[in-house]
């Protein structure tokens, strides 16, 4: 067999599979590839990955839990929406400038993510600009919960939301 004839049969193979196997489907306001009866967000997979090898995180400042700063978020979040509020717990707080971004989980409630902004020294006021919570699914959840984010608060700094790498929603 001719090696022309044996590539195109190859690509037609391909393609055939593919189209036995794949199929786009849309949802909310995007599209997923179905594949073998599961969903799957090629397009967060990658805006994951290119995320991962390009952002900076050296002005990005990781609080632990015992800090003021750490301390303080805990209470305002505490006291939004008393008792199912609390107990909670810090998965992780990042700082950058005045913003800070936290993923908490809750024993009653969807894990959360919130953005807040301190009006300035540490111990001062922090507004809250943003706050997700609940599921991603079909979503990758960095991605998507980063996309919501900024939407939500553009004038947050993009290092901040980039190095956020949440792990209690599902893939990230």
């Amino acid at each position: 067999m001719k090696k022309h004839v044996a590539a195109t049969l190859l690509g037609l193979t391909v393609l055939g599979l593919a189209d036995v196997h794949l199929d786009l489907e849309s949802v909310d306001d995007g599209h997923v590839v179905r594949w073998q009866g599961r969903q799957h967000d090629v397009r967060g997979a990658l805006a994951a990955h290119t995320n991962t090898w390009w952002r900076n995180c050296s002005a990005v400042t990781r609080l632990h839990e015992s800090s003021a700063q750490a301390q303080q978020v805990l209470r305002l979040i505490a006291q939004h929406s008393p008792p199912d509020s609390t107990p909670l717990q810090l998965v992780h707080l990042l700082q950058q400038g005045e913003w800070l971004v936290a993923e908490l989980t809750f024993e009653k409630l969807s894990p959360a993510v919130v953005l807040l902004q301190s009006d300035g020294p540490p111990g001062g006021t922090l507004t809250e600009r943003a706050i997700w919570s609940g599921s991603t699914e079909p979503w990758r959840s960095g991605p998507h919960i980063r996309a919501y984010l900024r939407a939500r608060a553009p004038q947050a700094p993009q290092a901040l939301l980039a190095c956020l790498d949440p792990v209690s929603f599902g893939p990230a």
